[in-house]
């Protein structure tokens, strides 16, 4: 495919450059020709400098023949302007701009992205899709990651191995002996920061992330299993109440299941704001590296903190502050991958990457016919791919284990006239079988090959 990529920041660079490594011709512009040398100096692309919407700078980038543009600038409306000139000039095929201002997402204006408007494909709000990230892992409090496939038959999930699992030094094919009820496959582990597809004999060991697919109604005995037997976070406290902080809470007040939460926010009048918006919610004025406001908000026996703000050291202070009060679960918001880092190291709680949600809700949207959905983990150094087997893919016909499918890969989950089959070496594989795949970057071709997916993918 022929993609441009509007905006070298970070989460352009990084989308542009994760499209490259999957074998697309990239084209980035940014008005920065600093940005756009470092980029096509590091990466297979090529540059252009100038103003992503003008005709003529869009022009040079390739758009007459290109198959897809990615606005992800600074700027909502120059995003928004370039899928528009892409559009009615080009007619570029697919447009995603990220639009981040909440005026222009308000559901009354909903009819403003058209092809007779503002002709958006695709419209990616980071605040939403960190909100829903964050809904999900409140869902199930052991789970680092809890991914819907298959329309939520199926859970992708992270698990995070501590002392207390009950199964470490267990090898895989013990599990199912121990377990035989429990249709779960380990589909990776992430160990001392590399990807491993796990073999029969392989056994988890502390400080492992372990990736799971099972069916959903079985998620929590997973994670029970795994060593994270937490109920479902009942008393919440969320500190910041901006674009992203007011977002969860108006979620988290629209929830059918009730969360006792309490939002913690320093400014006047967004704390009013938030007081007089939400129901069913205690709004605290003040900050969340306050502990006389903390212990007002009962965060001794609160199940989960969530710090939202802008700040990163605010998020990992909070983190750190509520864990020593007794906190049983921290999630802090972090963009700097130091303290990404060290909040791992110290284990005072788990982090919530924006940019990585970012790029993995764009990176979905690149791909369709038989692949229906991707998810991009660990800064795209894994994939998580849901699919559909036409009559005509390889996967037809042999059994998994007659297959010889690459290491860097693993069937996670099959749906089969909405049951679950959980995949062995002796399973065989139908046509309109719904598949969850587990995939190194290496392997995403082989993917696409077993779905037979057309060239033409638009």
């Amino acid at each position: 495919m022929q993609i441009i990529v509007c905006g070298a920041g970070k989460s352009g660079s990084s989308i542009a450059e994760k499209l490259s490594q999957l074998g697309n011709e990239v084209t980035i512009i940014d008005s920065s020709s600093e940005l756009v040398k470092k980029l096509t100096n590091k990466l297979d692309i090529r540059g252009v400098v100038g103003h992503g919407a003008h005709p003529d700078i869009l022009e040079r980038a390739g758009a007459r023949d290109a198959d897809m543009m990615i606005a992800i600038t600074s700027s909502d409306e120059i995003n928004m302007l370039a899928c528009q000139i892409a559009h009615s000039i080009f007619e570029v095929p697919k447009r995603i701009a990220r639009i981040r201002d909440k005026s222009y997402l308000n559901p009354s204006h909903q009819d403003l992205f058209t092809s007779e408007k503002l002709p958006v494909s695709v419209i990616i709000s980071p605040e939403k899709e960190v909100a829903k990230n964050v809904l999900k892992r409140l869902e199930i409090p052991g789970a680092i990651e809890n991914i819907p496939f298959v329309d939520d038959k199926l859970k992708f999930l992270a698990v995070k191995i501590d002392d207390d699992c009950p199964i470490i030094e267990t090898e895989m094919n013990e599990l199912t002996n121990l377990f035989p009820d429990l249709k779960t496959v380990i589909v990776g582990l992430l160990r001392d920061g590399e990807i491993l597809i796990p073999k029969s004999d392989d056994k988890l060991i502390v400080g492992d992330i372990a990736y799971l697919v099972c069916p959903k109604e079985l998620s929590r005995r997973a994670i029970s299993i795994f060593g994270h037997p937490e109920k479902e976070a009942r008393k919440v406290v969320l500190i910041g109440g901006g674009s992203v902080g007011s977002e969860v809470a108006t979620m988290i007040d629209n929830l059918a299941t009730k969360i006792n939460l309490t939002v913690i926010e320093r400014n006047d009048s967004s704390a009013l704001n938030l007081a007089d918006k939400l129901k069913n919610v205690r709004v605290l004025k003040g900050s969340g590296v306050d502990r006389d406001i903390l212990h007002e908000a009962d965060i001794e026996n609160t199940e989960t903190l969530v710090s939202l703000t802008d700040s990163d050291e605010t998020n990992f202070l909070s983190a750190a502050f509520s864990s020593s009060e007794g906190c049983k679960r921290s999630l802090a918001l972090l963009n700097n991958s130091d303290f990404q880092s060290l909040i791992k190291s110290l284990k005072i709680g788990e982090f919530i990457d924006p940019k990585a949600i970012t790029i993995s809700s764009i990176l979905r949207h690149v791909r369709k016919g038989h692949i229906k959905r991707l998810y991009s983990l660990i800064n795209g150094n894994a994939e998580v791919i849901e699919g559909e087997v036409s009559s005509s893919s390889e996967l037809i016909g042999p059994s998994i284990e007659e297959m010889n499918l690459p290491q860097g890969l693993r069937i996670g989950g099959i749906i089969r006239k909405e049951k679950f089959i959980m995949p062995t070496g002796s399973t065989f594989i139908k046509e309109g079988d719904e598949i969850v795949i587990f995939s190194k970057p290496e392997c995403i071709h082989m993917v696409e090959k077993l779905f037979r997916m057309s060239p033409d993918y638009y």
